[in-house]
């Protein structure tokens, strides 16, 4: 962990497309930390700079300035090889459309960031890929390929290969966002238990207040700043809190419901 106790830690980080008078500001000076074992949900406007926040966090893209360090090591000044190793190590990722590959079996999918980090076959390998399936109740399923998986057990699957590493910070871009409620609730469950349960430091970012409940505490985001923030609170009056919150950003979002 950091010398500041933070699992990772973004400090006047800027993000910047294009020059000149073209230019548009993504990030404009971001001061982040996530505490080990926290669950953060990030909220904005489209066009606020949410998903660039989580590219830079997780190393998939470079800020223009200021820094990210994971664990304490800065990301910046590592050379392509060495961050991508550090990816596959130590930051799990969840996307809304769940990048399972169509041809690998479920427990192939949950196996290949130890195989990218060099793993070999094997029993132990396997043993592994059991135990996260497990985890997330699929282990039933782990000959099926996605296609044979329902959009929640897909989704399962991919949250499954995102903690099979054990890393310091899981990142998830909108994990929900094509789920139906009730599936989502259980994926959030799996997530909300990855931070209580194994120590996970989860990023995640959301348009929806409901999901974002789920979270220990909410950024906002605006025009590439957090502008506002919430250490969210517990009970139904999390979800209408939240919801407020968006509506004064002018993001508006689908009336808030009872989590």
């Amino acid at each position: 962990m950091g010398a500041d106790g933070a699992a990772l830690t973004m400090t006047r980080v800027t993000r910047q497309h294009g020059r000149g008078a073209s230019a548009v500001h993504a990030l404009r000076g971001i001061d982040v930390a996530l505490r080990r074992g926290t669950f953060t949900a990030v909220m904005g406007p489209s066009g606020s700079g949410k998903s660039t926040l989580l590219q830079c966090a997780a190393g998939l893209d470079r800020p223009t300035s200021g820094s990210v360090a994971l664990d304490g090591r800065e990301l910046a000044r590592m050379g392509e090889r060495r961050l991508t190793r550090l990816r596959r190590t130590r930051v799990g990722f969840v996307f809304q459309s769940f990048n399972l590959l169509p041809t690998l079996t479920a427990e192939q999918n949950v196996m290949l960031p130890l195989r990218l980090a060099g793993a070999r076959r094997g029993r132990e390998l396997r043993a592994r890929a059991h135990a996260a399936l497990d985890r997330v109740g699929l282990a039933d399923r782990a000959a099926s390929r996605p296609s044979q998986l329902s959009g929640g057990q897909q989704q399962r699957v991919a949250l499954a290969r995102a903690l099979i590493t054990e890393p310091e910070v899981v990142c998830a871009d909108e994990p929900t966002g094509a789920l139906d409620p009730a599936t989502a609730a259980g994926v959030l469950a799996l997530l909300r238990g990855a931070v209580t349960e194994l120590g996970a430091t989860l990023l995640m970012v959301t348009h929806d207040p409901v999901a974002a409940a789920w979270a220990d505490r909410v950024l906002f985001l605006e025009d590439g700043l957090v502008t506002d923030e919430l250490t969210v609170p517990h009970g139904a009056d999390a979800v209408e809190e939240i919801a407020g919150r968006m509506r004064r950003l002018g993001g508006a979002t689908a009336p808030a419901v009872a989590a």
